[in-house]
């Protein structure tokens, strides 16, 4: 199964994530197996956030492996510590693949996204792009030298 649709209100994380509305494409494949139905797939979006140092938009391809066990009943397979992986509701009609999708989604996003890999982010004194003038840099005087300076300035007026 091969579908595109609008993408839900919460798919990402607060820097980085897809657009409410956004063409979201899922190609996957349904198995029924003794469990219930058992759903892989991919599901394909373009990200939309801004860089962690520049603060510039970031835009980024996003190919996230989509699986999921949905079981009618409340039978699970536990993992060691006795929780459920993968494991959904399905009510016996619909297979609801929302949760599986913000979670693959999230999952392949970067905790920091960077509008390039050597990105060298905004002054930490001004705020000015870095990437824009390379040579940018500031007078700093050591701060317990500080009162001699103003001795200087008092001279020089």
């Amino acid at each position: 199964m091969s579908e595109s649709f609008p993408a839900p209100a919460v798919l990402g994380t607060d820097v980085i994530g897809v657009p409410e509305g956004a063409e979201l494409r899922l190609d996957v494949s349904l198995e029924s197996v003794s469990e219930g139905i058992w759903v892989s797939g991919t599901v394909m979006a373009e990200a939309v956030g801004e860089c962690g140092r520049c603060l510039d938009e970031v835009r980024q391809q996003v190919a996230a492996p989509v699986q999921g066990l949905f079981t009618v009943d409340d039978v699970h397979a536990d993992d060691e510590e006795g929780e459920p992986e993968d494991v959904f509701q399905f009510d016996g009609e619909t297979v609801d693949l929302e949760e599986v999708v913000r979670d693959a989604v999230a999952s392949e996003l970067p905790f920091t996204p960077l509008c390039r890999p050597d990105c060298p982010g905004l002054c930490d004194q001004c705020g000015a792009r870095l990437a824009d003038d390379p040579d940018h840099a500031h007078d700093a005087i050591d701060p317990r030298w500080s009162a001699l300076q103003s001795l200087t300035e008092e001279k020089e007026s």
